[in-house]
């Protein structure tokens, strides 16, 4: 088979989407075992097999490196796509990071495009998407897509899944943002360095040459310390550092914040949708990548009022004199930097309706009690997508470091609890 052919034809990846006539490459043989579902592979009749071993099948290719062969041919195959590419990883913030960054472009009428937890974003339209970072031929075929749209600038989330998976190999970014990085997907990773080490692969691998790192001063630590010394700015309220930009105070304004940012000594004062310090510290992340990618800072600001909060991000919800939040965080320290940021934003106490996900991280279940002890006035526990697993089994888990909690695992009966017994305004 002509290589022209190959190129022209369907690539899979994965053997449940394959597709008769579709050019199929075999990840899972090796030299010691043989991919359990090569006998279906075949009966889908694919006009091409690479693999690693030989296989019983009248149109194969024996390759004792599959994943190079695959990035050879995808590089072929996908000339051309967006070259203004950027990432977002961390454990927290990547969905926000992203998505204002989608935002400041689009309320520009520039055309942009968001690959994500929420789905993938183009010039103000929306496809739905099951995972954070999709599978490396359909990120591919999306930037293909958007690319005959004249779509030239493209920002995806790096989950640390994806990069261990390899999902995103053979793209280059322009820059790169790391939010912050905590405890999570230990069900998968097994330690934090592990968990660690996926997360550099994104620097090590798919960051171009004069790329640019946005990060926090932790961050940046951690990054040297691992030997990656390319960084653009710190901590994002870090009144030391010298940078052209930079925000010098922030205030609460009821379900609003009001910052103030010195650019070359000139103060501009925004009265924004969003509250906490850590959504001030996305968005401001986003606004140094959005910079980089071509946005101009006049553009920036004159759209910086009119960014949204995302979907189960900190959404504020007032319902007769109560206010409701609904926020996305599963893991201890966004739980605990929602609380605080609650808390301290309002100056009231927090009641709180949350669980745990099933068939992941145990450990941190009983860190989220703790924090939800610690913190709330009110603790109901309930169901948080158990998966497989038993509801029952992870409410008792959380319990044990939260014994004032309530356990209604019905979670609508759960959420009408927690604003019944929420106090008026």
């Amino acid at each position: 088979m002509k290589i022209k052919n190959i190129i022209n034809s369907n690539f899979c990846i994965d053997s449940r989407l394959l597709k008769k006539n579709d050019v199929f490459f075999d990840f899972l043989s090796n030299s010691k075992k043989i991919n359990p579902f090569l006998k279906s592979i075949i009966k889908k009749k694919p006009s091409l097999i690479f693999s690693s071993i030989k296989v019983n099948y009248r149109n194969s290719i024996i390759s004792k490196n599959i994943r190079n062969l695959y990035l050879s041919l995808i590089k072929k195959k996908y000339k051309k796509i967006p070259k203004n590419i950027f990432a977002v990883t961390g454990t927290n913030g990547k969905t926000s990071v992203a998505n204002f960054f989608y935002q400041l472009h689009i309320l520009n009428k520039k055309s942009c495009a968001n690959i994500g937890t929420l789905g993938y974003f183009y010039n103000k339209k929306r496809k739905k998407n099951n995972l954070t970072t999709p599978s490396n031929l359909d990120i591919y075929n999306f930037l293909k897509f958007i690319n005959k749209k004249k779509i030239r600038t493209v920002i995806l989330e790096a989950s640390s899944h994806g990069l261990d998976q390899d999902r995103l190999s053979g793209l280059k970014f322009n820059g790169v943002v790391f939010t912050n990085f905590s405890q999570d997907h230990l069900d998968y990773h097994k330690s934090m360095q592990a968990y660690l080490n996926a997360k550099l692969k994104l620097f090590r691998q798919n960051l171009k040459k004069k790329g640019i790192i946005v990060c926090n001063n932790n961050i940046k630590k951690i990054l040297i310390k691992n030997k990656i010394s390319k960084i653009y700015f710190k901590y994002v309220l870090d009144n030391k550092i010298k940078y052209p930009i930079k925000i010098i105070n922030v205030k609460k304004n009821n379900s609003k914040t009001l910052i103030k940012i010195n650019f070359k000594n000139n103060i501009y004062t925004f009265n924004l949708n969003l509250i906490g310090q850590f959504q001030i510290e996305n968005l401001y992340q986003s606004l140094i990548l959005a910079l980089s990618s071509g946005l101009k800072i006049n553009e920036v600001f004159k759209v910086l009022e009119k960014i949204k909060p995302i979907e189960g991000r900190l959404n504020i919800i007032k319902n007769k004199n109560k206010t409701i939040c609904i926020d996305y965080a599963h893991t201890p320290d966004g739980l605990k930097k929602v609380i605080e940021t609650l808390k301290n934003h309002y100056n009231k106490n927090v009641n709180i309706v949350f669980g745990c996900g099933g068939n992941r991280d145990t450990d941190k279940r009983k860190k989220m009690g703790q924090i939800a002890n610690k913190l709330c006035n009110k603790v109901i526990l309930t169901n948080d997508n158990p998966r497989e697993e038993d509801p029952k089994n992870i409410t008792k888990q959380i319990f044990q470091s939260v014994k004032k909690a309530e356990v209604i695992h019905n979670r609508k009966l759960a959420i009408k609890k927690g604003i019944k017994i929420t106090k008026k305004k």
